[in-house]
């Protein structure tokens, strides 16, 4: 299921999103949902199911939308962001890698229902990594792996929030994961280029304060998935 979060303190606009969604969905036969806030605060107090995509307004009262992205960046419940406004200068202040798009009101069908495409492949991308443990096998999704390090016969899969042991070598991890965001960044590291905050010629600096180390060998390789993925989602995505 594909759950749909709508933020404005407009109903009407509420309306018109809920509209379009559910035509699309109808049409495809995807079973979907709606969460649906008045405001930025309802947002940021949220406790429920994960919502997939979240069609955000800007200009609220209170909380504004750009307030609300700064304070979600490393929240699991919203995993992706439309933002909606009537004021096209605000396009580029809104550029994250959770924000899919920036659309204007009115709002047209065929910018929502390219938004709801791509996060439903986006999604389908998502996938589940196994893992041994002492009482079997562990399942964790790639968005939220952080990083993962070889620490002897095992690993360590570290997300925003702890850290993980798996009992696998780090090449059974790199075999699940291949053509994804975690890449190869030195023999004893994999580091997801979605938590990565900034490069410097020798670490990858991710967003919960870590440094993931990048050796002479993989620099390279390592410079180029960084800047084609930076590229293709916070920039293209944003056109």
């Amino acid at each position: 299921m594909i759950i749909i979060g709508i933020c404005d303190d407009e109903e009407v606009y509420r309306a018109q999103i809920r509209k379009l969604c559910s035509a699309f969905f109808d049409a495809q036969k995807q079973e979907y949902g709606f969460v649906e806030f008045a405001s930025g605060e309802e947002v940021l107090a949220y406790q429920g199911d994960k919502i997939h995509l979240l069609f955000l307004d800007i200009e609220m009262p209170g909380k504004d939308g750009l307030e609300v992205l700064s304070e979600v960046r490393r929240n699991e419940r919203i995993w992706r962001i439309v933002f909606v406004t009537s004021h096209r200068e605000l396009k580029w202040e809104t550029v994250d890698l959770k924000t899919l798009a920036f659309l204007e009101k009115p709002l047209e069908r065929i910018g929502v229902e390219t938004c709801i495409k791509t996060v439903i492949r986006e999604n389908r991308e998502n996938v589940n990594i196994s893992y041994k443990t002492l009482k079997g096998t562990g399942y964790i999704r790639l968005d939220r792996v952080v990083y993962v390090q070889a620490c002897g016969n095992y690993v360590s899969i570290c997300t925003e929030k702890e850290e993980i042991p798996g009992y696998d070598s780090i090449k059974v991890i790199e075999g699940q994961t291949k053509g994804t965001t975690l890449i190869r960044t030195h023999k004893s590291y994999l580091a997801n280029l979605q938590f990565v905050d900034r490069m410097n010629g020798v670490a990858l600096h991710m967003t919960n304060g870590s440094a993931v180390p990048v050796g002479r060998k993989y620099y390279q390789s390592v410079k180029e998935a960084y800047f084609t993925f930076i590229k293709n989602v916070t920039i293209d995505r944003n056109r």
